[in-house]
């Protein structure tokens, strides 16, 4: 903590910031305040700090506020600055709060690089892939064109399995691709019904599946704060599943509603009365390509919940699970509420 008054100058400090320093105090007291900012940055602080001070009502500034900072030995470091005046019979002083975030900034430019290469790999492999792959499923299809008779029931067979094991791995690496894309997506916030989303897909499940009898029960309105499009995603995925995992049952239901939760969040669900699935998995539901279900009983590539668990992360939501064997499942999700009128 630093105390400074009206002419720039240091009034008070405690002995943390002596310590992050390396100033003694009788060093810094007395002393202008950019002393404690580097050279380069020196010639424009005393404008941010005259502009600050001259502010009729001036305002916490809160954590977040980022500048580089000086020790005496001439070494820097980042730095997270609060500020807040103070007013005394002396006149206004401005108390700052300095943080080293050396740790934090180099543990973030880490996560970055690890994103960047990422993203950077899945592109590489997902595209070199691509070519052999095309190439594979396009001589598996001649072979089976041209050369059908010749290759005897097993070899048929064989074929079959190769073309189904190519266009499955064509489906994957669209799927990583899509996981890439949605990591980058750009979002643009505002107040989304999610109740007529969510019937308006349940209106196209009916429409593709007329055979099957299964009743919604979907609570309207629901507002919260998001991106149309990605939200879209993550309803249609929770519903697209819920449709799918009813499929052997005469009575399906599937419901859509919110359930009370705390910090003006709003939490939705998704639940439905179909295969559900063994709770000690749960772990394993929102992770790339993990299933708890063989693609014989269900079709899918297990990407669809790692999509709803990204975007709803990126939404600053949480995302999670109930569900038993036989007894169905529920999917929750939060979102920021939308905000009153």
């Amino acid at each position: 903590m630093v105390c400074v008054d009206a002419d720039g100058r240091i009034v008070l400090v405690n002995t943390q910031m002596m310590r992050l320093f390396g100033y003694p105090r009788e060093e810094l007291e007395g002393q202008l305040v950019e002393m404690l900012v580097p050279d380069a940055a020196r010639a424009v602080h005393p404008q941010r700090r005259t502009g600050y001070m001259a502010d009729p009502v001036p305002r916490p500034m809160g954590a977040g506020m980022q500048l580089a900072a000086r020790r005496r030995d001439g070494s820097t470091f980042p730095a997270e600055i609060s500020l807040s005046a103070i007013d005394t019979d002396e006149g206004t002083l401005v108390t700052a709060a300095v943080r080293d975030v050396t740790e934090r900034q180099r543990r973030q430019d880490d996560l970055e690089r690890a994103v960047r290469n990422l993203e950077t790999f899945t592109y590489s492999v997902a595209h070199d892939l691509r070519a052999p792959l095309r190439a594979l499923g396009g001589f598996t299809a001649a072979l089976l064109e041209d050369c059908w008779d010749g290759l005897g029931e097993v070899g048929q067979g064989y074929a079959e399995r190769i073309k189904a094991a190519s266009e499955q791995m064509a489906t994957l690496i669209d799927d990583l691709l899509h996981l890439s894309r949605l990591s980058r997506a750009e979002m643009n916030l505002h107040a989304v019904d999610l109740g007529a989303e969510a019937s308006r897909i349940a209106e196209e499940l009916k429409r593709g599946g007329p055979g099957r009898g299964v009743r919604f029960v979907i609570q309207r309105p629901v507002w919260a704060l998001a991106d149309t499009p990605l939200i879209r995603m993550v309803l249609q995925n929770l519903l697209d599943n819920a449709w799918k995992f009813t499929s052997r049952r005469d009575d399906a239901l599937i419901e859509f509603g919110v359930t009370p939760v705390e910090n003006a969040r709003v939490c939705c669900y998704v639940r439905d009365n179909g295969a559900g699935f063994d709770p000690a998995y749960v772990g394993k539901l929102f992770n790339p390509f993990q299933r708890l279900h063989t693609t014989q009983e269900f079709p899918g590539t297990g990407v669809g919940l790692a999509s709803v668990r990204l975007i709803v992360e990126r939404h600053a939501g949480h995302a999670w699970a109930e569900g038993a064997v036989g007894e169905g499942a529920t999917f929750y999700f939060t979102l920021s509420a939308k905000e009153s009128a």
